[in-house]
């Protein structure tokens, strides 16, 4: 494949990482205490009963409103600023192009289908590994508690709810996240480390770990990685955020089918595994699929920065 290095800042690797580092610090920050306000503002709480509060927070409404707004100032706005910092044109450094074609948007629905299956086999693979007794009841609780908080965030009673929840839980997270993963620290790393496959797979690693569920770490691994190739492949980050909106959408669905018949509850929303066998067969199809993916996004990449020169645009 023609290797197309549309991001060429002028800081190095180590220093572009620093940025992005520090960006993301200053964001929590600055999120922490601003979703504490909106959540002492709407529950007319003051700051000092605020934990207790939020422990025990039963509104989905707000349940939201809290993920958007710490997504978006811990994600979104040190992505953009961090692209700005390393070009003039901060949407296009970081992958928000229109290099992409219909051809591409079949593939990754079949890709989105497979790294289901695939997910799913990983979640089973995951279950089974042996741990110490002290570490399996760690981590069971901190299970517990992040199926406690999606519960909490995503249950839905009606198709308004449901909609509210496409856009604040499976479009907006999956842009965001897919802005500071994809579009700002994978090409870092990949710059850094000098070898794709480990700088996509320690960005796969850190985008699995920051959800903090053991049980599913080898799948959101493996859904890092795929998304990561995509990205790397088309270096758009529209395919990327596309299959990240289609995965977290199956999950909102199921939560949304599971609520109106009453029977949300972790081991209903658990129960999404596959044989690992039928993982094999998936990951040997997303292999094909992929090999078609590369050729396409080639060759609109191709197209797509031709047809820049010939306007004498500036490609990114």
């Amino acid at each position: 494949m023609i290797d197309y290095d549309l991001q060429k800042p002028q800081y190095s690797p180590l220093m572009q990482l620093a940025i992005l580092l520090m960006l993301v610090s200053a964001g929590f920050l600055i999120g922490s205490f601003v979703t504490l306000g909106v959540a002492s503002a709407y529950l007319h709480v003051p700051f000092g009963k605020l934990h207790e509060a939020l422990e025990n927070l039963q509104d989905p409404y707000l349940s939201r409103l809290l993920q958007f707004v710490a997504t978006f100032f811990i994600m979104a706005i040190p992505s953009c600023v961090f692209a700005r910092i390393m070009n003039p044109k901060p949407f296009d450094y970081i992958g928000f192009n229109r290099a992409l074609n219909s051809r591409q948007v079949f593939l990754i629905i079949g890709i989105v289908f497979l790294s289901l299956i695939v997910g799913g086999a990983l979640s089973e693979v995951n279950a089974r590994i042996p741990l110490p007794k002290s570490a399996e009841q760690y981590f069971k609780g901190l299970e517990d508690k992040y199926y406690q908080n999606v519960i909490a965030i995503a249950d839905m009673k009606s198709l308004k709810d449901y909609v509210i929840s496409l856009f604040m839980i499976a479009l907006l997270p999956a842009i965001f996240e897919e802005m500071l993963f994809r579009g700002a620290l994978q090409p870092v790393m990949i710059h850094l480390i000098r070898n794709s496959f480990l700088g996509i797979l320690i960005t796969s690693i850190l985008f699995s770990a920051i959800h903090a569920s053991y049980y599913g770490f080898l799948t959101r691994l493996a859904l890092g990685l795929i998304i990561g190739y995509v990205f790397y492949f088309s270096k758009n980050l529209w395919p990327a955020s596309i299959i990240h909106f289609l995965y977290n959408a199956a999950g909102v669905t199921q939560i949304y089918m599971l609520s109106r018949r009453g029977l949300l509850t972790r081991e209903t929303m658990n129960d999404d595994s596959f044989p690992v066998y039928y993982g094999l067969l998936a990951a040997g199809a997303l292999y094909i699929i992929f090999i078609f993916f590369r050729k396409e996004s080639e060759m609109v990449l191709s197209m797509f920065i031709q047809r820049k020169k010939n306007n004498n645009e500036e490609v990114f």
